[in-house]
């Protein structure tokens, strides 16, 4: 339950302090004095939106500070939530919650919660467990068909179940993305397939050899060369050797002249040993001359072999790269390729049977909820009728349709809410077909109606209801009705009703007067002060009619505040 709500510099209040008791909390006023701040500085503790323009003139800082009672005594299971939520976040846990709100002039805001710093999440949570507000938004959402499912499900109570639907589903939808891009990697691949394994197969049968080309240059060089290659060989070997006046030979003569002649020049002896060494190795390399041509016989075809090999060799670099170790790994780049192509097929093998599973839990879910939703439908249906029968819309038929969307195959088609379709028809007059509630209820009607669902969807959840002028579109019969209806809400409850209608105003347990006024410096200034007995009475008459109270007016009032049994 709301304790107290301090409000400083917000809008044009200066400074306000306000207690608040249980039951039917009733605030009236002219229009623009400033009964909307109050819902403004209420949604600002609740985590609503901080906006700067609800900063006072010439203020650097708006705050707003609310005490709330979290001894549970109306069994509402959101106040009971609210320990667990703040002992999550490392809150401190108390009997009371005081939330603090400040919103600077820059735009910042921060949030202290039994004194300690928050964040905005945390403090929308703990809103939402507390306090439920009945405002415009809420009044044009009934209009809204996208709402409706949302509406029913909490009703319902299967927010935890649409939660774990919406889970699901986001897992769903990875693994049917991740399966569409394997299977688009795999087209791909199996478009490329056949080229690959034939640029594979093409590397790989011609055996490759790292330095097969330096080696193959060379042999073909000696076989291009062959006959001059036996030629030279040959008259090489005869004409160090073999052939008459070979060198040797002279060389031999040379030797033997000079070693004759050393006995008389020692220095020609030298030249002769030099010369006989020189013998020697001249006769070797005639020698080995002689035996390289004889062993030069070269393999016929050969040279065609090479030539058809070296040609093999171009032909794999100028596709594949500039030389034979970049063909070597472009082989190994492609069996890579069509590795991952497998690889690709296992993968979507398992994201395939992920899906299957997926696909049926999600299936599973969803016939859960729709299931749950039918009930739930038929809950709410039979609560509406009979809170709109109280409400003067006896005989008016209410139902929550559920309409299951389906694929070509007639199997659901699932969301991350399900595979429903949910809309609200009514039919407010005897005979009538339900249509779109949104294409037939008037605005008092649908005030009702909100009034209706806020009054069977709140029953032990939070421990305060805000209703921001429910009265819009309802005349004064109908106003007492509505009236009734609040205070009974408020028996379980704490209920605050901005209103300007007094057939409302009648029922209040604690009636608040939201003023305007300049103060001393010619400012416009808001006030909320609680009336007392009297002042209650004179403000309904005023209410009925007037600026001031008549003797009619005030007879008027106290006939309705006596029949509202407060």
């Amino acid at each position: 339950m709301l304790l107290e709500l301090n409000i400083k510099d917000l809008a044009i209040i200066d400074e306000l302090s306000l207690e608040l008791g249980p039951g039917f909390n009733v605030f009236t006023g002219e229009t623009g004095a400033g009964k909307s701040i109050i819902i403004d500085a209420i949604d600002l503790v609740l985590g609503g939106r901080a906006s700067t323009e609800l900063v006072r003139s010439s203020k650097d800082e708006a705050r707003v500070e609310a005490l709330f009672d979290l001894s549970d005594a109306s069994g509402a299971t959101g106040v009971s939530d609210v320990a667990a939520l703040l002992s999550a976040a490392g809150l401190p846990v108390e009997e009371n919650l005081l939330i603090k709100r400040i919103v600077s002039r820059s735009g910042r805001s921060r949030i202290f919660i039994n004194g300690s710093m928050a964040n905005g999440a945390t403090l929308a949570a703990i809103g939402r467990l507390i306090i439920d507000v009945y405002g415009q938004s809420e009044h044009q959402a009934l209009t809204k068909v996208e709402e409706h499912i949302d509406m029913l499900d909490d009703f319902g109570g299967l927010l935890d179940m649409k939660e774990a639907m919406a889970d699901t589903y986001s897992r769903w939808s990875g693994a049917r993305r991740d399966l569409d891009k394997v299977q688009a990697e795999i087209k791909k691949a199996i478009e490329d397939r056949e080229l690959l394994e034939f640029q594979s197969s093409e590397i790989e049968e011609a055996a490759l050899d790292e330095g097969e080309e330096e080696e193959l240059t060379a042999e073909h060089g000696r076989l291009k060369n062959s006959e001059r290659i036996l030629k030279t060989a040959s008259d090489g070997s005869a004409m160090l050797y073999g052939a008459e006046g070979a060198v040797l030979e002279k060389l031999g003569w040379l030797v033997g002249e000079l070693k004759e002649l050393a006995r008389y020049d020692k220095q020609l002896g030298s030249l002769a040993e030099r010369l006989e060494s020189a013998s020697f190795e001249v006769e070797d390399v005639a020698t080995t001359l002689r035996d390289y041509g004889g062993a030069f016989d070269p393999e016929p075809g050969r040279l065609l072999e090479i030539e058809e090999r070296l040609d093999l060799l171009i032909k794999l670099k100028r596709k594949y790269g500039g030389t034979l170790k970049d063909v070597l790994v472009k082989k190994q780049e492609i069996d890579e390729k069509l590795l991952s192509i497998t690889d690709c097929e296992g993968r979507k093998k398992e994201l395939e049977e992920a899906l299957a599973a997926l696909t049926k839990e999600a299936a599973d879910l969803s016939g859960k909820l729709t299931r749950s939703r039918r009930k739930a439908a038929g809950e709410l249906k039979k609560g509406i009728e009979g809170e709109l029968a109280e409400l003067g819309m006896k005989g008016t038929l209410f139902e929550a349709e559920l309409e299951s969307a389906l694929k070509e195959d007639g199997t659901p088609q699932f969301t991350a809410s399900g595979s429903d379709k949910v809309r609200f028809l009514i039919a407010t007059n005897k005979g009538e077909d339900l249509k779109l509630l949104s294409k037939v209820a008037s605005g008092g009607e649908l005030s009702r109606i909100m009034l209706a669902m806020k009054g069977i969807t709140s029953v032990g959840k939070v421990a305060t209801l805000i209703f921001d002028e429910v009265d819009t579109g309802i005349g004064g019969p109908m106003s007492r009705i509505v009236g009734a209806k609040l205070k009974e809400v408020s028996a379980a409850h704490q209920t605050l009703c901005i209103t300007h209608m007094p057939q409302i105003a009648a029922f209040a347990d604690n009636h608040y007067l939201v003023e305007k006024k300049e103060n001393a410096e010619g400012r416009v200034v808001s006030s909320v002060r609680k009336l007392t007995g009297q002042e209650h009475l004179e403000r309904v008459a005023m209410m009925l009619g007037g600026e001031e109270p008549t003797g009619t007016t005030l007879k008027h009032a106290e006939e309705m505040i006596g029949a509202s049994g407060t």
